[in-house]
C-alpha cells in the first residue's frame, strides 16, 4: 500500500512540474473541427520505475482503440484528454495523468503519442458528416448497474456513440433503424434502446455473465 502511495505521489509531482511550454495552446482554428473515430492504441512502455516487485506496465491496458475525439471551435476532447488544435494541425491534449502530442494530416488522420505512467501511440480517423435523421454524436450521460457480481461494471459514464449513415461506429458497434431503434454491442455487452425526439437514447444492456445495465446518452448539438 505504501509503495503504491509513493509511486502515485511521484507521478503527481512529475505532472505538476511539467514545463510551461508543454501547456496546450488556446484554440486558433476551426479548420479541423469534426468527430474522429479511434482506430488504434499501441502500447510502447511504462514510464514509471518498478515498485513492490512489479512494473507500472502491469497496470497499462494494452488493448482497445482510444475514445472518439471531438473538435469543436478548435477545442479538442477525447475521453479525459482535453486541449486544442493549431492552424497547422498540431494537436495537444492533457488530462491529470497524461499528455498527448500529435498532428492531423490532410486526410483527416490523427497520429500522436500519449505519455504518462503508460506511453501509447494513438491513431484516429475523421468520420464523415452526418447525413441520416439519427446521425450524430451522442455523449454518455450515465451507466447504472443492476448487477452484483464481481465482474459487473460499477456505475459510470459510457463512451460516446458516433452514428453515421445509421451505423454506430467506434468503441460501440451496431445500427439505428428508421424509427430510432438502437441495437449495439461493445465487447460482451449488448444494448437495445431507442432514440427519442429530443435526441436522448435510453437502453438496457446485458452481458453473457448476467450483468444488467441501464444506459443514457444525449445528442451533441452543433
Amino acid at each position: 500500500m505504501f509503495g503504491r502511495a509513493r509511486i502515485l505521489l511521484t507521478i503527481a509531482a512529475l505532472t505538476l512540474t511539467m514545463p510551461a511550454a508543454a501547456q496546450a495552446p488556446p484554440p486558433t482554428t476551426t479548420a479541423f473541427d469534426g468527430t474522429y473515430l479511434g482506430m488504434s492504441r499501441t502500447f510502447e512502455e511504462a514510464t514509471v520505475p518498478s515498485f513492490e516487485g512489479r512494473t507500472w506496465a502491469h497496470f497499462c491496458p494494452p488493448y482497445g482503440p482510444p475514445a472518439p475525439l471531438t473538435i469543436v471551435n478548435g477545442a479538442a476532447q477525447a475521453g479525459k484528454l482535453e486541449g486544442s488544435v493549431g492552424p497547422q494541425g498540431l494537436l495537444v491534449m492533457r488530462s491529470f495523468w497524461d499528455h498527448f502530442d500529435g498532428r492531423i494530416d490532410s486526410q483527416g488522420t490523427v497520429r500522436g503519442r500519449s505519455t504518462g505512467p503508460c506511453a501509447y501511440q494513438l491513431v484516429w480517423q475523421k468520420a464523415a458528416a452526418p447525413t441520416m435523421p439519427f446521425d450524430g454524436d451522442y455523449i454518455g450521460v450515465s451507466r447504472e448497474s443492476a448487477g452484483e457480481g464481481a465482474r459487473c461494471l460499477s456505475d459510470g459514464v459510457p463512451a460516446t456513440l458516433v452514428v453515421r449513415n445509421s451505423a454506430v461506429l467506434g468503441r460501440w458497434q451496431g445500427a439505428v433503424s428508421t424509427p430510432g431503434v438502437l441495437a449495439i454491442h461493445s465487447g460482451n455487452i449488448q444494448v437495445d434502446g431507442r432514440i427519442d425526439g429530443q435526441g436522448i437514447i435510453r437502453g438496457q444492456g446485458r452481458t453473457t455473465s448476467g450483468c444488467i445495465y441501464t444506459y443514457v446518452w444525449h445528442r451533441q448539438l452543433g
